[in-house]
Parts: structure tokens; sequence; C-alpha cells
């Protein structure tokens, strides 16, 4: 059994706990610690690693906490840290990818655990790369804004749209990697004000079969990934 745990999601700090029946994955860790120990019931030991996206605080606020108490963090966006693009944590296997944020390095990851496949990719800009061919499971992914609710003339404008998916991007990268075997899309990091959830899960739906589980990330959702 493959469980999913959003534990926060946004500019705020964006978490999720990817867990088997014994071992938890910490996808991004921008959040305070206890509160990734509190969701565990302080049971760290099933903790197998963390993956950090990129080097922003809302992504990777608790890395040195982690790295204290011993547990791998996976960062290959850190370019002073040589390592491999691939790794394994616990019965997890991840491969990294590239994936554009307004000129600062950040990865997204395919991730295979148990005979499922999992892509996880937020704030980018949009994606090079094409999964198709692996027939991907559950496909986690940003979908931060929706062009007619952004205002041009926001301060932050350039890095919204250079930084971060919108969603007929996110459309696209689904239209053009869904298979038979795509069983869930989850919307990630959803900008407050600049874009509608409801309508966001509405527009998905029209491009993926009936039989496919379409949600957006809220703290406190949690998901039996099958």
């Amino acid at each position: 059994m493959l469980n999913l745990k959003v534990l926060s999601t946004g500019s705020k700090g964006n978490c999720y706990l990817l867990s088997t029946e014994n071992e938890t994955l910490v996808l991004d860790c921008g959040v305070p610690i206890k509160e990734i120990k509190k969701t565990l019931n302080f049971n760290v030991s099933r903790i197998c690693g963390v993956l950090s996206t990129h080097g922003h605080q809302d992504h990777c606020k608790s890395e040195q906490d982690f790295l204290d108490m011993g547990i791998q963090v996976f960062r290959p966006y850190d370019e002073q840290i040589a390592c491999s693009l691939a790794t394994k944590c616990g019965p997890f296997m991840v491969q990294a990818f590239k994936l554009p944020h307004n000129g600062n390095p950040n990865y997204g990851f395919l991730i295979t655990v148990d005979g499922q496949k999992i892509l996880y990719m937020t704030d980018f800009e949009y994606c090079q790369y094409t999964f198709k061919n692996q027939k991907i499971n559950h496909i986690l992914i940003e979908c931060n804004y929706q062009n007619k609710y952004v205002n041009r003339d926001l301060p932050n404008y350039e890095h919204k749209i250079r930084g971060h998916c919108e969603l007929e991007t996110c459309k696209g990268f689904i239209e053009t990697n869904k298979s038979e075997a795509l069983k869930t899309v989850l919307l990630l990091h959803m900008g407050g004000g600049t874009c509608d959830p409801t309508e966001c899960v509405e527009e998905i739906r029209k491009i993926t079969d009936e039989n496919v589980r379409v949600d957006y990330a809220r703290k406190g959702l949690g998901l039996e990934l099958k």
C-alpha cells in the first residue's frame, strides 16, 4: 500500500510524505521539522530519505535538521555537492531531472516503488522531457496560476511566469505524458489569488480518462495511491 500525505503546499511551505507500510520518503521539507515529526507520531526512524527540489526556504527549510539526524537528503540542485542524478532511498528508486525555475537550479523526480511510478514536479516554467514510455501512474505537478488571474503589474510578475507552471502548460504536459497506466493527478503549489483550484481540476479532468483521480493539494489531504 502506498499513501501520500500533504503537510503543506504553496508559498508558505511545501512538504509531502510518500509512504509504504514501513517507510516514508519526504518530498520537499519547506516546513519546520516539528511538523513533520508530529505527523509521523515522532517515529522519524521510518523516514528513509528526503528529496529536495531546490534551495528556496519554502522547499528546503528543514534540510539541515534531517542531515543532523543522519537522514539522507537528496539535493541535486546544490552545485557544491557532486552527486549522481539517481539515488535509492529505502525501497524508493529516484531519478532527478532539471526543471527551469527562473534561473535557479531546480529538479523534478521520477520515483519508482512497489511497481508504481510517480512524477513529482514543482516550481517550474516548463518541462523539456517526456515520460509517456515510462507509463506514469501518479503525476504530482504544480499548477501555480492561470494567466487570466495574474496582475502584470505585480512586482514578482517575471518570477511568477518564468518560475512557475501555468494551467495550460500543466495541461499540455499531462496530455503529452498520460497513458492507460495513469491513475492520479494531484495539482500542487496553487497560487493564492492567481488560480481557481476548482476550475483547474475541471480543466484537467477534460483531458484525462474518467477513471483518473484528479484533485488539488491542500493541508491534511491524504491519498491512497494504487
